[in-house]
């Protein structure tokens, strides 16, 4: 897409500086297409306080789905060697590097990224950093068995208010309880 088709919105996301930037719009709307040239404006050779290929890791971008990431990451691989294939001989070389520089971007998911935050901290952390960050199906497995351990302890023990709580909303009532409990308190 060339600038001259760039709504005063996206024209916004991409020039604005000193700030952080968040994009909400529905599918198809351009929201990795503004990304994408974002990003790249940070690496412009010939914008005053611009990056270098090798400054790279102080950019991060962070999207929701590591499709979205892998999407972003694609299409800024694109567009940075169009912009190569276009250079003046003198800005070659700037955009040869930022392409190897590219395989060190910080583009990732939120969950990609808080983990790879707390790996490089892992033990100001107190945390394996080895740790693996849980896919949803298996965290919600983790929940219901974590959930039917304790509401079987409580039923075992007898304790009068789990049984209280048994007999209005039966057993599968009680679980939901505890389940939406627990995910409301996290």
């Amino acid at each position: 897409k060339p600038s001259t088709e760039l709504t005063q919105q996206q024209r916004a996301a991409i020039e604005t500086r000193k700030v952080s930037v968040s994009l909400s719009a529905g599918a198809g709307c351009g929201k990795t297409f503004v990304l994408t040239e974002r990003y790249l404006s940070h690496f412009d050779p010939h914008a005053p306080g611009a990056l270098r290929p090798d400054q790279i890791g102080q950019l991060v971008a962070i999207t929701f789905t590591a499709r979205a990431a892998r999407e972003m990451r694609d299409r800024i691989r694109k567009r940075c060697y169009e912009r190569l294939q276009n250079a003046a001989a003198a800005d070659a070389g700037y955009w040869a590097d930022l392409l190897r520089a590219l395989d060190n971007a910080r583009i990732s998911t939120i969950h990609a990224f808080c983990a790879s935050l707390l790996r490089s901290r892992a033990v100001e952390a107190g945390l394996d950093p080895q740790f693996v960050v849980l896919e949803q199906a298996q965290a919600d497995t983790l929940l219901s068995e974590a959930v039917d351990d304790e509401v079987r302890r409580l039923i075992s023990e007898r304790d009068e208010t789990s049984l209280q709580l048994t007999v209005q909303f039966g057993l599968d009532g009680l679980r939901a309880m505890v389940r939406q409990f627990v995910l409301q308190s996290t």
